[in-house]
């Protein structure tokens, strides 16, 4: 196994509000493109700045939604960051991808809209959306997905529950357990101001940096109850503590998988027969790992995230706005990156990761990859590029 090591590094200015973490792997980095390759982004007719994270629909249909994310969290007011929005990947089974815009129906037009993390259960679409001032905070947002005969596809939206004080700006991704109980991660030490992360204090940036420079774990995964259009009940889930606990996936049996960013960690957990969540395994990991999700053609997780993030996140920074409105099809700059596969290993019993795919300009800050039903295709999801990409497989 390739030894690594790693740092990290919060820089946290009071003049302009930017901040970022950066990390470091002491590796040589190689590209594995054995099984996916030939990436390109998914052109579209509008703007989809920063697809974080997709689902599946079906075999044919890819839906996801899209925000600046990488503009919000490095300090630009909330109030200069494009609009956030969904759309969905078509024709996939014909292998013929395509991209169309998804109207939000019934969404309130007063409220914010900064999604994050995704999950869908049946046509139940579920979102993170980090509404801020304007929501008092994050909230849970519920939309059907309503998909007609001749393809055409709306988001209708149903319901919220809202997350309370400890999340603003912070709620990145979450697996529905069933109609009554969720669970969300938070994965940022302090919630954000409401008026958004440029306005940190100086008291603020100072619990950051002690946080890191102490390298106290006070991120965690949260088991939640559904309140409609109310507050939800929400708890830590015992030994879920991380740096930056960001992706958690369910494989729709037992098994609770989340990713600590900066420790390099996924953690698994088993659902109890009284429901309750039970920690099992800690695996170590090559990836600064974000999204995880759960392949449920292949019975595997997927886990995506960045390598040697310190060096390409200077290279990223001055050159954001050539990244973001990038006219080509491929990615521009340097920017390491791979998804794992990490799968339950019968005789052992115990989850285990396999390299799928590590690439150095696939896409910039990969948050997510998913292949399609067919494993003719490997989406990849990010935070901070200007879309979707597709890789396909390889002969």
């Amino acid at each position: 196994m390739i030894k690594k090591f790693f740092y990290i590094a919060t820089i946290l200015s009071a003049l302009s509000g930017v901040w970022f973490y950066c990390l470091s792997n002491d590796t040589t980095l190689r590209e594995f493109t054995q099984y996916y390759g030939d990436c390109e982004y998914q052109q579209a007719d509008f703007q989809m700045i920063g697809p974080e994270d997709a689902v599946f629909l079906d075999e044919d249909t890819l839906i996801g939604c899209h925000t600046n994310l990488l503009k919000i969290y490095t300090g630009t007011p909330l109030d200069q960051i494009e609009k956030g929005g969904c759309y969905a990947v078509t024709g996939i089974a014909s292998q013929k991808p395509q991209i169309q815009q998804l109207e939000l129906i019934g969404y309130p037009k007063e409220l914010d809209f900064f999604p994050h993390g995704q999950y869908i259960k049946g046509n139940t679409y579920y979102v993170c959306n980090h509404g801020y001032k304007k929501s008092n905070g994050d909230r849970i947002e519920v939309f059907e997905v309503v998909k007609s005969q001749n393809g055409d596809i709306q988001l209708v939206f149903k319901y919220f529950t809202h997350l309370g004080p400890r999340f603003t700006g912070d709620a990145n991704d979450l697996v529905v357990l069933d109609n009554q109980k969720f669970l969300v991660t938070d994965w940022f030490p302090i919630a954000f101001p409401l008026e958004g992360p440029s306005h940190l204090s100086q008291a603020e940036r100072e619990i950051i940096q002690l946080s890191q420079e102490k390298k106290i774990k006070e991120s965690h995964l949260w088991e939640c109850q559904f309140k409609i259009n109310k507050l939800a009940e929400c708890k830590i889930v015992e030994e879920s503590y991380g740096f930056m606990v960001n992706g958690v996936a369910f494989d729709q049996k037992d098994t609770i998988l989340i990713s600590d960013t900066l420790d390099q960690k996924l953690r698994s957990f088993k659902i109890q027969k009284d429901g309750s969540l039970k920690f099992d395994q800690v695996i170590d990991t090559r990836l600064a790992a974000d999204n995880i999700n759960f392949d449920q053609v292949r019975n595997q997780f997927l886990v995506s995230g960045t390598l040697n993030s310190q060096n390409d996140m200077y290279n990223l920074i001055p050159n954001v706005q050539q990244v973001q409105y990038n006219p080509g099809n491929k990615s521009i700059i340097t920017y390491w990156a791979g998804v794992d596969i990490v799968k339950l290993d019968e005789y052992t019993n115990q989850l285990t990761t396999l390299e799928l795919f590590t690439a150095e300009k696939a896409n910039v800050i990969v948050a997510g990859g998913l292949i399609s039903h067919s494993g003719d295709f490997l989406f990849l999801t990010s935070y901070g590029d200007k879309s979707i990409t597709v890789c396909k497989k390889q002969n």
